[in-house]
């Protein structure tokens, strides 16, 4: 029986992911604090990263088969839950280098929106906090980021 909550998650599982990537493809053209911020993961631009995993979270919803979306709830949280952990350690190489990007940070928000929404009583806390711990370990491992001169204060 479909609920009121669940037409909000499938609203959240729809635009959400949208919003997020629009947010990682505008970010490309931001030439203020966060041109100075960039960073990888396994070698690939975080903007890819980014806009590829909510590519993936949109597709999810295409997905019609009843037997599939079952599993898809348990690995959209799992992703969500991975992709925090790896925000949670760009939120801090924010801070250790004192500067906030605002387009990282709204994307770090849809990730929470999205995990708010896609989480409840038959989400399994252990594999989300095993997956949250495995983000953390990714980022750590195979995170690369830089942060350049602010040559915008020149102006």
């Amino acid at each position: 029986m479909r609920t009121h909550l669940n037409t909000t998650r499938d609203i959240a599982n729809i635009a959400v992911p949208l919003l997020g990537a629009g947010i990682m493809v505008y970010y490309g053209s931001c030439e203020t604090t966060c041109a100075t911020l960039s960073g990888s993961l396994f070698g690939i631009d975080l903007k890819i990263v980014g806009v590829s995993f909510m590519v993936v979270l949109f597709l999810f919803n295409l997905i019609a088969l009843p037997e599939l979306r079952r599993y898809i709830v348990h690995l959209r949280a799992s992703m969500l839950a991975a992709a925090l952990g790896g925000e949670a350690l760009l939120v801090r190489f924010q801070i250790v280098h004192d500067t906030f990007c605002p387009y990282c940070l709204a994307f770090m928000a849809c990730l929470v929106a999205l995990f708010a929404f896609n989480t409840g009583r038959f989400t399994n806390w252990r594999i989300a906090g095993g997956c949250f711990v495995a983000g953390v370990a990714a980022f750590f491992l195979w995170f690369e980021g830089a942060v350049g001169p602010m040559l915008f204060l020149l102006d």
